[in-house]
Order: structure tokens, then C-alpha cells, then sequence
């Protein structure tokens, strides 16, 4: 099956693609630091001993955050090669850490600039302009990085936070051009003065790829049919609108986009729970975990679908042998599981395999029925469900995990669910000696 979105299986060519890149990095960065060395300002030319330290180390740090400023636009992008490279999982953990290492190369730029100079407040006069945007590109930054590393706790709904860190996302490029072209003079001629300009040009081509549907190639569907999957979550099937068919892994998944009136328009990503035998069918099942979530019931039949897909590692074609297969799901992390389970049934392909789903009652389970008509056909298929809620209390621990598949060699492993579910599965893993190498997840939040 050849997917446009399919990883990279090569392991040799994955890693060697991917030192590629950390060298062209290092290239670039190493060419932003020596600006400040190779096209001194006036301010540093008549700075001595460690005053002129600290103040080209702030321009070291300000150069630095500009240039990951722009790697944190090509992580969010959804590029299809950095995707197939590393994964959307990875590229997003990556996103948030170079966001909180902006965020303190940003810190230290004003406070190493202004240092030597002993100013202690920024005076609000039209003369200081770029500095003055340069504060308020600080704040900006600071609150992308606040906000994304405390909207759980601070309670934000996902679809206001998104739209609030894209456009503040936005916000901060901006500023950042304007401040990096007129805070000095090193940017007001000659080289920097276009690099400065390419910078911007290269950030303005990608935001544009990212949101023209155009050259996103989205996929308009309709909805077919809507209906309860449990107790917790919404089943939905999809019908395209155009010829074309969409190929795909079992276990990927894609973003959905419903310019309807029951949810707001912007995208969420949601595993493909269907076979890709059925290119031209789409079944989606989404848990309720919040208000744009729970509004899915009222989505109505015939309204139209974006999907821009389909993305993720997170299969079993991905990995080069037909080993046996632990599925261990927890919740609506299922879903990636039952496509896997779904394909397996469809291509004959008999190899053992043990599905371990966890749920907190009885009536959270949906597609039960379907699980035993597959096992009638697949009889190395073993069905394992655990219910952790009152009376039953069924919790996964070492000693089980190794009763369910103790018997099985070299198995590859496949955990989803909630994180703190996964990173305990992880640990009983490495436990009862399953190598890290065998083990894979999939967090299905953003």
C-alpha cells in the first residue's frame, strides 16, 4: 500500500534524513550567530571587555530565538516530509519544547542588551518604536509559551485556545520582522538587510502553505450517518464528494474541519477507525471530552467535511516484520486499534494478536459485537476487557500483562489512551522486559 503520508520504514534513511536536517540547523544557526560578529552595530563597536560581552551575547540570544522562531513555524505546519520523517506526535513535543527555549532565548536578549547600559525601564517615546515592539514581542511569546503549557489547568476550551495561539502566532511573526529590520542598524543595509527579508518571505510562503486549501489538498466529504458509539462517544460516517480515494494506514489520522453551525469550523484531529480496504468510507468514533466534542450528536447528515490527511506512525504496516501484536487501548484510544484489527480481518492476515481495552464501565464499550464476529474469522485473536470503575476495578498490572501475552515472541506493542494510562503501560512494559524498541504510543491530545 503506498500512502503520500506513509513514514519513512527505512531506518537507515530515516536517520540519515534526519542528521540531514540538524546539520542544515546547525548550518543555519551558526550563520544567524555570526552576523553579529561579521556586521557590527554601533552599539557594540564602542562597547569594551565585558560590557561588549554581554551585549553580543544578547544579540547571540535574539538571533537564536528569530531563527527557532521560524523552526517553530516549519513544526507546526504539517509538512508532509517532516511528518513521514518523524511523526506528528513528535514534531508537536518538539513544538513545545522549542517553545519554551524561544521564550527564554527571548528573556535573556533585552535582559543582556540593556544590562551594560544600566536601564532599568523602557521610555515611552516614538524615538524607541522598534524597542517598544520588541517588548511587546516579548510578551507576545510569553504568552504563547503560558498559555500552552497551562491550558489544561487554566481551563481553556481547545478550540478558543487554538484559535487564540494561531492568531497570536501570527501576531508574533509580525513583530518579530518588524523589530529584527529597524531595532538596528546592522538589518538597515546590505546582507542582513536581505536575509531579513528572505526571513520573512520564507515565513510568509509557509503559513500561506499551511492555511490555502489549495495546496493543503483537503478532501470534501459529506456526513453520512451519525450515532452513539457507548456511552461516551459519537460514531460518524463519511462519504466523499470527488473521485479521488483516500489511502491510508490503519492507525493514522487526519484533521476535521465541519463548516456547519452546530461546532465551530476549526480543525481537530481524530483517528480513522475504519479499514483502508474501504478508501471511499470513512468511519470516524469521537469521544466526548468536551463542549465541541459533545456537540458532535447534533452534527446532521449530508453537511459537508475538510479532512486533511491522513498523518501519524502509529501502525502496524509501519513496522517491517509480522511479528504478534499487543494492542492495549485505553478508552476512545480504541479507535486506532479497531482499524488495525478491522485491516488485519479484511487482508487474512492471521498473525497473533492480543487486544487489551480498558474502560471504566460496561457502557462505554462500542463495536463488542463486531470484536467477536472477527475473532470468529481470526482465531489467533484474543479479546481482553477490563473495566476500572466500581464494582469491578480492573486495573492493568504487571503480573496480567505478562499472563496476556507471556507466551507470545518478540511481540510489537501498541499503547493509546489517556497519558497517565500510557506512561504507567510503558513502565509494566519495560517491567516484564519488553524492549523499548517494541513499544509504541500514540496521544491522541494536543
Amino acid at each position: 500500500m503506498t500512502i503520500r503520508t506513509a513514514p519513512i520504514q527505512d531506518r537507515g534513511a530515516r536517520y540519515g534524513l534526519i542528521i540531514g536536517c540538524l546539520v542544515v540547523l546547525f548550518l543555519l544557526l551558526c550563520g544567524a550567530l555570526a552576523i553579529p560578529f561579521l556586521f557590527e552595530s554601533f552599539s557594540i563597536k564602542y562597547k569594551f571587555g565585558l560590557a561588549k560581552a554581554l551585549l553580543r551575547t544578547g544579540k547571540l540570544a535574539g538571533m537564536a530565538a528569530a531563527l527557532l522562531l521560524m523552526v517553530q513555524l516549519i513544526l507546526a505546519s504539517r509538512l508532509t516530509w517532516l511528518n513521514r520523517l518523524v511523526g506528528m506526535d513528535r514534531l508537536l513535543t518538539l513544538h513545545k519544547a522549542n517553545g519554551m527555549l524561544i521564550a527564554l532565548l527571548a528573556l535573556a536578549h533585552p535582559l543582556l542588551v540593556f544590562g551594560p547600559e544600566e536601564v532599568t525601564s523602557l521610555p515611552l517615546k516614538a524615538a524607541y518604536w522598534p524597542e517598544i515592539v520588541g517588548a511587546g514581542l516579548l510578551m507576545g511569546l510569553f504568552y504563547q509559551a503560558a498559555s500552552a503549557l497551562f491550558k489544561k489547568a487554566l481551563g481553556f476550551p481547545f478550540h478558543l485556545w487554538m484559535r487564540a495561539h494561531q492568531l497570536g502566532g501570527g501576531l508574533v511573526l509580525i513583530l518579530l520582522f518588524v523589530h529584527l529590520l529597524f531595532s538596528s542598524e546592522t538589518f538597515e543595509v546590505g546582507l542582513p538587510r536581505a536575509l531579513g527579508l528572505l526571513f520573512g518571505a520564507l515565513c510568509s510562503g509557509v503559513v500561506i502553505h499551511r492555511h490555502l486549501p489549495v495546496l493543503r489538498h483537503l478532501s470534501p466529504w459529506r456526513v453520512e450517518k451519525v450515532a452513539p458509539a457507548g456511552k461516551r462517544a459519537t460514531r460518524i460516517h463519511l462519504q466523499p464528494e470527488g473521485k479521488r480515494p483516500f489511502r491510508y494506514l490503519p492507525g493514522q489520522f487526519a484533521f476535521l474541519s465541519f463548516p456547519s453551525s452546530v461546532v465551530s469550523p476549526e480543525e481537530h484531529p481524530f483517528t480513522i477507525a475504519s479499514s483502508p480496504t474501504q478508501p471511499n468510507a470513512l468511519e470516524f468514533i469521537i469521544g466526548k471530552s468536551g463542549d465541541w466534542t459533545r456537540a458532535m450528536d447534533c452534527v446532521r447528515e449530508g453537511e459537508p467535511v475538510f479532512i486533511d490527511g491522513p498523518y501519524g506512525s502509529f501502525s502496524h504496516l509501519v513496522r517491517a516484520d509480522d511479528a504478534p501484536l499487543v494492542l492495549i487501548a485505553g478508552g476512545i484510544g480504541i479507535t486506532p486499534m479497531l482499524s488495525m484489527i478491522r485491516y488485519m480481518n479484511d487482508t487474512r492476515d492471521n498473525r497473533p494478536v492480543i487486544l487489551i481495552w480498558s474502560n471504566r464501565t460496561p457502557d462505554s464499550l462500542f463495536n463488542a459485537e463486531e470484536l467477536v464476529r472477527i475473532k470468529r474469522n481470526h482465531p489467533e485473536l484474543s479479546v481482553h476487557l477490563l473495566f476500572t470503575g466500581a464494582p469491578e476495578k480492573e486495573r492493568l498490572t504487571p503480573e496480567t500483562l505478562h499472563a496476556f501475552m507471556g507466551h507470545l515472541q518478540a511481540p510489537q506493542v501498541f499503547v493509546c489512551g489517556p497519558p497517565p494510562m500510557m506512561t504507567a503501560v510503558e513502565a509494566m512494559l519495560r517491567e516484564i522486559g519488553v524492549p523499548a524498541q517494541r513499544i509504541h504510543t500514540e496521544t491522541f491530545g494536543f
